[in-house]
C-alpha cells in the first residue's frame, strides 16, 4: 500500500500566519540547515510573496518541504528535483506561476513524469499526480538571463548560475535590499556551462553543498579518469559510467570527446532527450559546436539490439547516476560477470542509493535481491556545485553585507563555511527550517 502525502490548506505548513511588520522575511520550508528539499519563502510589510524554488528530497524515504503557504509567483532556479519535485502540487493547489529559463522550463516536464514513475515503482508518497504536471507546464513564465521583470515593487533578474545549463542565481532588488540567491551554483567553468559570476549585493543566500571540502585539482581529476578507462579498455574490459540525466551525462561524453576521440562510446538513458533540450538552447551553453560534436560522435541506444551492441563499447554512460534503476541496472548485471570491465562513478552516491550499497558492500539489488558485483571501481569528482574556496571568494566578490548559508549539511559542512565568510567580515546566518527571520537591520533586531 501506497502511504499518500496529504497537504492540508494551512495545518501542515510552518509558515506563520501574520505578515511581516517591517522589512523583508524570509522563512525556509525546506533546504534551510539540509542538502536538497528546497523551499524558501520571502515576504514583505505588503504581503508581497515570493517562493524560491520548491524541490523534494529523494533520498529512502524522500524527504518534502513543509506545505506552501498561498503564493502566486515562484521562482524556479533549475530543473533538478531537489528543487521543482514539488512544483506541480504548488500550481494545483495555489494556481502559483512558475518562473524560470525556457531550458528549465522544458526540462521540468521530463524530471516530474520521471519522479512521479521512480514514486509508483518505489512505493514512496507523492503530494501530486499526473494530472497536476499540466497544469504546473500551463503555468511556466519564461525569463531569458538579465531581463528584469517587476512584482509589486520588487524588482527580479535571472543571472546564469553555472551548475547545469539553464540554471539561474534569482537577483531580487526591493526598496529596502538587493539579495541574491545562488540556487545550486558553480564559479568555475564546466564543458556545457560557463560559471556564476559575482553580483554587488546586500545580502547572498548562497547554498553550502561543499562547505569544508575542497575540489581536486580538476586537470589531475580528468588526467586519473582518462588514464583510468584506458587502461581498462586496453585489457579488453568495457567501462560503464552510471551518470545523472541533467548535466553529468552531457558533461561525460564531452570529456571523453575531448581526451579519448579514438573510443567506442555509446550513450543510454534520460540524458539523450535532455541534450538535445540543451542543443536547442545554446544560449544556455559555454560551446554548443562542442556539445553538438560530441553527441554526433557517440552512438546512441534508441532499440533492444543498440542495448545489446552496446555491450561490446568500450564505455557506456547511462542513467540512472546513483544505480537506482534505468538502463544502468540492466548493463551493470550482465557486465558484472567479466573482472575486466569496470565501473568509474562520476558524482555523488547518496545513502540508500544501489551506488552507495555498491561502494560499502559489494553488491547490488537487481531484480530485487542482493547480488554480488565483484568489478572494480572509482570514483571521480566532475562535480558542478561550487567548492568551500569558490563560495567564499564568491562571497567577498559579491561585497555582500550578510551571508546566509543554505541548503548545507549543518554539522559537517556549514560550520567551517561559516567561520570562513565571518572571517573575511561577513555577517553569517544559518537558517533552520520552520524558523522565520528577518534581513539586514530587521533580522539583527529579530535575535
Amino acid at each position: 500500500m501506497v502511504t499518500m502525502v496529504l497537504y492540508s490548506a494551512g495545518r501542515t505548513t510552518s509558515y506563520p500566519e501574520d505578515a511581516p511588520k517591517k522589512g523583508l522575511r524570509y522563512h525556509c520550508l525546506g533546504g534551510g540547515d539540509e542538502v536538497g528539499n528546497v523551499g524558501i519563502v520571502f515576504e514583505n510589510e505588503r504581503q508581497n510573496r515570493l517562493l524560491l524554488d520548491y524541490g523534494l528530497a529523494p533520498t529512502h524515504p524522500p524527504r518534502y518541504p513543509s506545505e506552501a503557504p498561498q503564493v502566486k509567483d515562484a521562482v524556479i532556479t533549475h530543473s533538478h528535483v531537489d528543487h521543482l519535485g514539488m512544483a506541480p502540487w504548488l500550481c494545483s493547489n495555489h494556481r502559483t506561476l512558475l518562473h524560470g529559463t525556457a531550458l528549465t522550463a522544458q526540462i521540468s516536464e521530463m524530471m516530474w513524469y520521471d519522479c512521479h514513475k521512480v514514486s509508483s515503482i518505489e512505493g514512496y508518497p507523492l503530494a501530486w499526480d499526473k494530472r497536476d504536471i499540466d497544469t504546473a507546464l500551463d503555468a511556466w513564465r519564461i525569463h531569458d538571463f538579465n531581463e528584469s521583470w517587476n512584482q509589486d515593487d520588487w524588482k527580479l533578474t535571472l543571472r546564469k548560475a553555472g551548475h547545469i545549463p539553464g540554471a539561474a542565481m534569482l537577483d531580487l532588488e526591493t526598496p529596502q535590499r538587493r539579495v541574491l540567491i545562488s540556487g545550486d551554483f558553480d564559479t568555475r567553468d564546466s564543458p556545457l556551462t560557463t560559471g556564476a559570476k559575482p553580483q554587488k549585493t546586500d545580502t547572498l543566500f548562497v547554498e553550502g553543498t561543499y562547505g569544508g571540502r575542497e575540489h581536486p585539482n580538476l586537470d589531475e581529476e580528468i588526467q586519473r579518469f582518462v588514464e583510468h578507462v584506458q587502461r581498462v579498455v586496453d585489457r579488453g574490459g568495457t567501462v560503464l559510467i552510471p551518470a545523472f540525466a541533467n548535466g553529468r551525462t552531457q558533461d561525460v561524453v564531452m570529456r571523453l570527446h575531448k581526451y579519448l576521440p579514438h573510443l567506442n562510446v555509446h550513450v543510454d538513458g534520460m540524458g539523450k532527450r535532455i541534450a538535445k533540450m540543451q542543443m536547442n538552447h545554446p544560449e544556455t551553453l559555454r560551446d554548443p559546436a562542442a556539445l553538438r560534436a560530441a553527441w554526433s560522435w557517440c552512438k546512441r541506444v534508441s532499440s533492444k539490439s543498440d542495448r545489446k551492441r552496446a555491450l561490446e563499447a568500450d564505455v557506456i554512460v547511462s542513467t540512472s547516476g546513483m544505480l537506482q534503476g534505468g538502463p544502468s541496472i540492466w548493463y551493470l548485471n550482465r557486465l558484472r560477470h567479466d573482472p575486466k570491465n569496470a565501473i568509474l562513478f562520476t558524482g555523488y552516491q547518496a545513502k540508500a542509493t544501489g551506488g552507495r550499497q555498491l561502494q560499502s558492500e559489494g553488491t547490488l539489488k537487481i531484480f530485487g535481491k542482493d547480488t554480488e558485483i565483484p568489478l572494480e571501481w572509482d570514483t571521480y569528482s566532475f562535480s558542478t556545485h561550487a567548492g568551500h574556496k569558490e563560495i567564499v571568494d564568491f562571497a567577498a566578490a559579491c561585497e555582500a553585507e550578510e551571508v546566509i548559508i543554505y541548503h548545507t549539511d549543518p554539522v559537517h559542512a556549514r560550520p567551517p563555511l561559516a567561520a570562513a565568510l565571518e572571517k573575511n567580515g561577513h555577517i553569517v546566518h544559518n537558517p533552520v527550517n520552520g524558523i522565520s527571520e528577518y534581513l539586514g537591520e530587521e533580522f539583527s533586531r529579530s535575535h
